[in-house]
């Protein structure tokens, strides 16, 4: 469709547009002491006969993009329709102020038309017609820039979405195989426990498998899975696994991705409990800091270990999903602090802070 007729707003600034032009021609006419009249009306019926003709325009620009057709071609091109345009709306102009000189005699003198009206009003259109390719050209190109942004913004989006549910893809196959691992250790040495583990397990994926169809859940549905997950493995480790909860009730309807957390609490387990002869306590809070909510998930290290460099898949892909949801309105931190290990998050608690 045109760009110009694509909407009101911009049909009526083209329209605008064209006043200075019917100022111009009205006041060249209104020198040779043509009656004002006279004068205006042949700058409205110029100017406007210009730019309803001219829109034509927009299709040959269309056909010779700049940036892919020979500046020759280009030159050549514009040049034949600008003479041929020109003169196509001289002679119409003409032809429409001699009809209208028939209701206002004022204006037949300025219908006729000799070899001198023809070559300067031949130019004068030349001239709108150029520039009204040169118009068309501009608008096409910010088209071009805004279809582009609409584009590049879409994949972005896409991509965003597709790197989201990859990484949901990898987390849940890790919960079945550590919890699988944790009952097949069992079964050999207390079988009513790898029992208890079999349904805390079932239960815990018919949850996950529910949860997992939604892209966010509420903060308390995702803490009542790492419950469930803390549960399976305090059998697994007996009294060498203790957990402290500390949540601000006023976060338990914020929405967040499904199952961010959990790779918090696998880790804990995996690099904390795991490696500590003696066991200890994991540490998860929640509450809220002025607009935004902090979560906290620590938990004791082996001292005599060696600090891990970077961080490790399941922590990458918390921070991942965390700058894909809510960008530059993110915080994530892991360090090590007097022999705890301490994951820190934040993200903003109502929907309008989630743009990033």
């Amino acid at each position: 469709m045109h760009p110009i007729l694509k909407n009101r707003a911009r049909l009526g600034t083209y329209l605008l547009g064209w006043v200075p032009i019917a100022a111009l021609l009205a006041a060249q006419t209104a020198v040779k002491e043509t009656p004002l009249p006279a004068a205006l009306i042949l700058g409205l019926v110029g100017a406007y006969l210009a730019a309803v003709l001219f829109l034509s325009s927009f299709f040959l620009c269309r056909a010779l993009p700049i940036a892919t057709s020979r500046s020759s071609t280009l030159i050549s091109t514009w040049l034949t329709a600008s003479l041929v345009m020109g003169t196509l709306w001289t002679v119409v102009m003409f032809f429409v102020l001699k009809q209208l000189g028939r209701v206002y005699p004022a204006l037949s003198s300025l219908g006729e038309i000799n070899v001198v009206t023809l070559l300067v009003s031949g130019t004068i259109g030349c001239i709108l017609y150029i520039l009204t390719v040169a118009l068309h050209y501009l608008l096409m190109t910010l088209e071009q820039r805004q279809e582009s942004e609409r584009t590049e913004q879409e994949l972005r989006v896409l991509a965003r979405e597709a790197e989201l549910k990859a990484l949901r893809a990898q987390l849940n196959p890790h919960f079945l195989f550590n919890s699988l691992n944790s009952i097949s250790a069992l079964t050999t040495l207390d079988a009513k426990r790898a029992r208890e583990m079999c349904v805390l397990l079932s239960d815990f994926l018919r949850k996950s498998l529910k949860l997992g169809e939604r892209t966010t859940v509420a903060l308390s549905e995702e803490l009542d899975l790492i419950r469930n997950y803390l549960a399976i493995e305090q059998i697994r480790f007996g009294s060498r696994l203790a957990i402290e909860w500390e949540i601000d009730p006023a976060v338990a309807e914020v929405e967040i991705p499904t199952l961010l957390l959990q790779p918090l609490a696998e880790n804990a387990i995996k690099h904390g409990i795991a490696q500590v002869m003696e066991g200890g306590t994991i540490g998860i809070s929640a509450a809220l800091n002025g607009e935004f909510v902090e979560i906290h998930v620590n938990n004791p290290v082996d001292a005599e270990a060696e600090a891990p460099q970077g961080l490790g898949l399941g922590l990458r892909q918390v921070k991942q999903r965390l700058l894909g949801r809510y960008g530059g309105r993110t915080f994530f931190e892991a360090k090590i602090r007097e022999g705890r290990h301490e994951v820190v998050l934040t993200f903003p608690q109502h929907a309008q802070e989630m743009q990033s």
